[in-house]
């Protein structure tokens, strides 16, 4: 029988650990199979091997490229502290884009849909027709682009050639990710498409929470230093998962998906919606809470 698996937030961590009873007080301890990474690195034993591969999606840049390994390397040996060694794919989408691993030639007048659609295409043709799941890390706009991946496979897959027939994606983390939209003034198609209450972010909406084939686990990741994306619109979607980072700890929009390190951290987090939030001062750093994430049904 096929289990089912949650994430548990305890101060320092994310696990997998087997769906509780109705009292959480009165759950046993996690199976031997899904002993938290902490504890494992405690005994001096390396994570498990991983090989799924992740994508990492950068956000928007509005001088129309970014330098993804400089963008995400930080987060590249978070992961591979946490024993991912498959690959990790940073996926560009602007002609400017440097020093990715695939790039989109796309530009600031791309949709945010469009540019879902062909990552769902990338995703389909290099690993689910293969049978291989994948895992996505998306900061601000990359979140979206991913969650537009996902909402279009599920809404038009099968359905039409335009779109790939499913995805096979276990989780997804979106860090300072705008569901609610952001304020936005530039004469440019994706600044119209960032707008709260625009029509993509309308149609987004209506398909929160979007799955692929063997079911996807959603984590998002807010900041109330951040100014630009937030808490509110970070974690304005349904997923299970949210987490909201304190005051004064400089997680500001760019730099959440800098910090990887430390053990002493401040947020608050739920894995029931949104709902009953707890609060600890010894949280893991956002990319180590992100690798934690993607490795929770991986046990």
């Amino acid at each position: 029988m096929r289990r089912r698996f949650r994430h548990v937030l305890v101060p320092g961590l994310v696990l997998a650990v087997a769906a509780a009873p109705a009292h959480p007080a009165q759950a046993g301890p996690p199976a031997a199979s899904a002993q938290p990474a902490q504890e494992a690195a405690e005994r001096g034993v390396r994570p498990a091997p991983i090989d799924r591969p992740v994508y990492l999606l950068h956000g928007v840049q509005w001088d129309g490229g970014t330098d993804c390994e400089a963008s995400w390397q930080n987060a590249k040996a978070a992961l591979r502290r946490q024993g991912f060694r498959g690959p990790l794919i940073t996926w560009g989408y602007y002609r400017g884009d440097r020093r990715c691993s695939v790039t989109y030639p796309g530009d600031l007048d791309t949709r945010i849909m469009e540019l879902g659609r062909r990552l769902a295409w990338e995703i389909y043709n290099r690993h689910s027709r293969h049978g291989r799941p994948a895992g996505l890390v998306g900061h601000s706009m990359g979140g979206l682009v991913a969650a537009a991946a996902l909402a279009g496979v599920q809404k038009y897959g099968g359905k039409t050639r335009t779109w790939p027939p499913y995805l096979r994606v276990t989780d997804v983390v979106a860090l300072s990710t705008p569901f609610q939209g952001v304020a936005c003034v530039q004469i440019r198609i994706q600044c119209h498409d960032l707008r709260a209450g625009s029509p993509f972010l309308r149609w987004l909406a209506s398909h929160q929470n979007p799955q692929g084939r063997g079911a996807t686990d959603w984590t998002l990741v807010g900041a109330h230093d951040d100014t630009r994306v937030g808490p509110r619109s970070a974690l304005g979607t349904k997923a299970r998962h949210k987490v909201v980072y304190l005051r004064g700890q400089r997680v500001t929009h760019s730099n959440v998906r800098y910090f990887a390190k430390g053990a002493r951290w401040r947020y608050r987090y739920s894995h029931h919606w949104g709902k009953q939030m707890r609060q600890t001062a010894k949280g893991a750093a956002p990319l180590r809470l992100a690798a934690l994430a993607l490795r929770s049904r991986a046990q």
